[in-house]
């Protein structure tokens, strides 16, 4: 199991940095000289992949499943609650701080108050509790949508650039200075794209996730909800 999990890192951060790492390479100038040539545009993008990818690993570190839903919290919620040790499974929800546990914490908290009490606590603290948590996705989505605007906008300042440079030096000017010119100011369009595509992949992946674990938790805390309810309790 524990060799499946760093696999799967692996593969993660291969998904993440591999479109970065190819294009740092070239055949016949490197990434970094490219981007010092294609100005102030570039050293944003750059500025902004650090930010996008930082901020996605982060995001695949604290969204994991098991942090947001820990199975051992939902048993520990369902036999105290079965065992009528509806209090120990209130401080049992409150001591943790995850997903389940804050969700779980508004629901049972309000059980004196009835099953329709119940039910409004874990919808409000559920969609609060889940708007944060597509939040972080949605910041790595918006910087996914920025990236290849920003590339854009570099390359198209860099066309005018070298098409004024072919209008003031017509005589002069060679296709390799052409070549040369046109290059530099794709470099920005390039380097969008190797940083919107595997933030927007991740950021997709990791919006089904967060989706996933709400249905399990609203499951869990509908599960409580009704052992409360409907009588299903040992005598304590």
């Amino acid at each position: 199991m524990r060799n499946l999990l760093t696999n799967k890192w692996k593969l993660a951060t291969l998904v993440a940095l591999g479109p970065v790492l190819f294009s740092i390479s070239s055949a016949h100038a490197s990434f970094l000289d490219l981007a010092k040539e294609a100005g102030f545009m570039e050293y944003v993008l750059i500025l902004v992949s650090i930010t996008g990818f930082a901020l996605c690993f982060q995001a695949l570190v604290t969204l994991r499943a098991h942090l947001l839903r820990p199975p051992e919290l939902a048993n520990e919620l369902i036999n105290c609650v079965q065992e009528g040790n509806l209090d120990g499974a209130v401080e049992a929800a409150q001591a943790d701080s995850s997903f389940l546990g804050t969700v779980a914490f508004a629901t049972l908290s309000n059980a004196q108050y009835g099953k329709d009490a119940m039910e409004g606590a874990m919808a409000d603290a559920g969609e609060i509790e889940a708007g944060k948590l597509l939040h972080k996705v949605g910041v790595l989505q918006l910087i996914a949508a920025i990236a290849p605007m920003l590339g854009l906008t570099g390359t198209t300042v860099g066309m005018i650039v070298t098409f004024n440079m072919i209008f003031e030096k017509a005589d002069s000017v060679t296709m390799v200075d052409m070549a040369k010119g046109i290059a530099i100011a794709l470099i920005c369009t390039f380097t969008g794209l190797m940083v919107a595509i595997p933030l927007l992949a991740v950021s997709y992946f990791l919006k089904s996730r967060v989706q996933q674990v709400v249905l399990e938790v609203s499951n869990d805390c509908n599960e409580l909800v009704r052992l409360v309810t409907s009588g299903e309790q040992a005598e304590a």
